[in-house]
Formats: structure tokens, sequence, C-alpha cells
């Protein structure tokens, strides 16, 4: 094939893959505002004493549209509304309420799913996912951790002490993972698998000796490893955001790499990767995404894992388009999830990692059997 054929073909490739990440961008955000016109009314916190009718897809797009400069003031609220204390109600429940709520399940799922993307890349290893390194135990055992031991009145950097706790001990698994494992100068892929396997049994027997200790706070901390939104407010949006935005962003510029990575660390040196530094910088990058997520939602299983090979069955595996994509599935696939919470069981909830596993797994087993070829990363 010659250089201009070539040439040919990945610009092809690559027009299709701008279609492709732009459909998925205008059906998340279709998602995104789909998904305030589900709930109910009654799901508000305890000192938020609201009570409406269920709020119309209509004086949702004019809530939204208000906050336009120049346009919503433009609307006939008498047109949409017919009682005056229904804007100021409606109003609070949709942004202070359900939209930070949509937006932080939208930034977890497509953190988790880009952190599976490069654990699974980095390790070349299938059952790779976000908690590889026992991030989830980490965090578990730092949020009972506060729960049992620390005042809940103490906050760090806009986020409750539980929530800190588990972002802290969270990152603090990763990064001790990657000191045992170290073998002078290097980090062997063996060593470390190894080592966050091992430190994922032990901090768990550690979460589970806190649970017995945990008298009436076993239902918070039990809730903590199902995970939740319920609680979302506008200031763990803007903590999480730069993590995951971020974060992709930095990744996004080692795609080539992570192509690379899945030809062999040998191969990948001899085509001038660095392979221990793009690998440690990696994977630091992807426990910040997958910590900060963990740290406002608790632990949701599923979306780490299976997200990846979802994508990758339907676009292919070049992570320059796998990454991306795989990130807005992944938020997509959150905030569905998020509201089947809200309406499955009425005014109660569910927890969201309940149904990210029995919604996603049957999904994946339809595109595994319906793909004519066999399966690789």
């Amino acid at each position: 094939m010659s250089e201009d054929e070539v040439k040919g073909n990945f610009s092809k490739r690559s027009s299709r893959w701008k279609i492709i990440l732009a459909a998925l961008v205008v059906a998340l955000i279709i998602t995104i505002i789909a998904s305030l016109d589900i709930g109910f009314a009654s799901q508000t916190p305890a000192n938020m004493k609201l009570a409406i009718p269920q709020i119309s897809f209509i004086q949702i797009l004019y809530i939204l549209g208000k906050q336009i400069p120049f346009v919503g003031n433009k609307i006939n609220v008498s047109a949409v509304f017919t009682k005056p204390g229904d804007l100021a109600s409606a109003q609070n429940i949709i942004m202070l309420i359900r939209l930070p709520r949509i937006l932080a399940a939208a930034l977890v799922g497509a953190g988790l799913a880009a952190a599976g993307v490069i654990y699974q890349g980095v390790f070349r290893n299938p059952m790779a996912d976000s908690y590889l390194l026992g991030v989830s135990a980490g965090a578990s055992l730092g949020y009972a951790v506060a729960i049992l031991y620390i005042s809940s009145a103490l906050t760090i950097a806009g986020l409750g002490i539980s929530q800190a706790f588990a972002f802290i001990f969270a990152l603090l698994t990763v990064f001790l993972a990657l000191l045992i494992a170290r073998s002078g100068t290097r980090i062997p892929v063996v060593n470390l698998l190894l080592t966050g396997l091992v430190l994922n049994i032990f901090f768990l027997a550690l979460f589970s000796l806190l649970e017995i200790r945990a008298g009436k706070a076993l239902g918070e901390i039990v809730a903590f490893t199902l995970g939740s939104f319920s609680s979302i407010v506008w200031t763990h949006v803007w903590v999480v955001f730069p993590f995951v935005i971020v974060g992709i962003a930095l990744t996004f510029f080692f795609t080539r790499d992570l192509n690379m990575f899945s030809m062999g660390d040998e191969t990948a040196q001899h085509l001038g990767v660095n392979t221990e530094r793009v690998r440690i910088f990696l994977l630091v990058i992807a426990s910040l995404m997958t910590a900060a997520a963990v740290a406002i939602s608790g632990v949701i299983g599923f979306v780490g894992l299976i997200i990846p090979h979802m994508t990758r069955l339907a676009i292919g595996p070049d992570h320059r388009i796998l990454l991306p994509t795989s990130a807005v599935v992944g938020a997509m696939f959150m905030v569905i999830c998020d509201a089947v919470v809200r309406v499955a069981t009425g005014a109660s909830e569910l927890p969201v990692g309940v149904i990210t596993a029995l919604v996603g797994t049957p999904v994946f087993f339809y595109l595994l059997k319906r793909r004519k070829t066999s399966y690789s990363l």
C-alpha cells in the first residue's frame, strides 16, 4: 500500500470518528435534558420544603433557557407557570437538585469509563478496570474511618470529611501499590497487578472490620459501597470536574502510546515510547479520575470494566477514538442509570451500582454475541 493510500485511509477514518463522536455528544446532551424530566418533586433534601405538581418538560426548557443571557426574559412566564410560586419551586428542584446530580453522574461515568480504557490499554488486560489498583477498597476504608472516628461537620476543599477521606485513601492506595511494586528503577506490570490485588484484599478486610464496629452508621457505610448521587450539590460537581475533564484531555495526547502498548513493551520502546514513564503518568491520571469520582458517588462497579469493551466492540480498538467515545458513552450510560434509580421504586431510590450491573451486563452480552469476529483488545 502506497503512502498516499495510507494517508487517504486515515483521513477517511478520522472523518468517520469525528462524525461518531459528534453524534454521541449530541445524544449525551439530549439524554441530560430528557433526564431532567424524570423524577419526583418529593425527592428533595429534608431542608428543602418543596411541594409542586410534576414539572413538565416545557417548564424545564424554560428554566434552562432563563440561564441563557438575553433569552430567558423574553419568554412569558404565565404561559409556562400558572401559579407565581411554582416557578421558584420548580427552578430550585431543577437547578439545585436534578441538574447538579445529573452532571455529576455524567462526570463520574465519563471518568470511570476513561480510566477503564487507560488501565486496559496500559496493562493489555481485558479484565482491568478503574479499581484495579485498590482504589475502591482504599476509598471505602477512608470513608468508613471518617464516618466512625472524625466529626462529620468538617470539610476539606468543598467535600465532606468522609468524601475527602475516600479521595485521599484511594490515592494513597495507588501510590502505595506503585511504591511496593517498584523493582529498582522499574515497575514490572506483573508486580503492579499482584500488588494491587493484595492491597485490595487487605483494605477490604480492614473495611469489613470497621463494618462490624459501625453500629448505627452501618447503613451509611454500606450505601457508599453501592453508589448514589442522592446527596450531590454543585460543590461536588466543581470538585470532580477538573479531575475528569483535564484527565481525559491529558490522556488524549498519549493515545498513540496506548496503541503502541498493545504491541508489547519491547515494540513500544523500539517505536520511541518511554514505557515506564508513560505507564506511571497514565496510571496516576486514571487513579486521580477514579478517586475523584468515587469520592462524590461512592463505589459504582461495572462502568470502568464494561463500557470500554462495549465501545471497543462497536468502533474498534484505536485509542484515539476509543478514549473520547468511551468517556461520552460512560457519561450517557450513568445518566440513564441514575434516571432509572430515581423512578424504579417510586419516590425511594435504588443504589445506582445495582442498576449499572443489571442494565449493562445484558447489553454487553448482546453486543458480544452480535459481533461476527472474535473479541480482541
